[in-house]
């Protein structure tokens, strides 16, 4: 069968009117999509209860910070938060570690924000190295 050039521009004109609207709507969708605002991420503070020091981290970054502190340290969630049977308690202040943790947390923060040749690496890590006491404290302490 034998397709004349006036047929085969019909036919693609026929096409492309079919397909046009399609991709004229994807469009549209598109730049709906790029209109709208980024959602806004929750911070720490407004989904916990009880932050104090990190209460501007991203909420979802939270458990994270909180699993490298466990590492550094060489402990596990119970060491500074009550934790009930239910899985409640992570909000209260029973325990003193949890306030020495919030004092060291902003220790190091100072030292990433005032000191430049820290180039903000500073960690509980540097001093901890995956020990609840940090290292120059546990040989301080060491019976002579």
């Amino acid at each position: 069968m034998r397709i004349t050039n006036s047929r085969l521009l019909h036919r693609c004109l026929m096409a492309a009117a079919l397909i046009a609207p399609l991709g004229l709507l994807g469009a549209l969708v598109h730049a709906q999509e790029g209109k709208k605002a980024p959602a806004k991420t929750m911070t720490a503070k407004q989904k916990y209860k009880n932050i104090l020091v990190l209460k501007n981290l991203p909420a979802d970054k939270l458990g994270p910070v909180m699993h490298d502190y466990n590492t550094a340290l060489g402990v596990n969630c119970a060491f500074c938060h009550v934790i009930n049977a239910d899985h409640s308690g992570f909000e209260k202040d029973d325990k003193p570690m949890k306030l020495k943790a919030r004092e060291m947390i902003t220790l190091v923060n100072d030292l990433n924000s005032k000191y430049k040749t820290i180039d903000k690496k500073a960690t509980c890590a540097m001093c901890h190295h995956g020990h609840a006491e940090p290292e120059g404290m546990m040989q301080a302490e060491a019976p002579k």
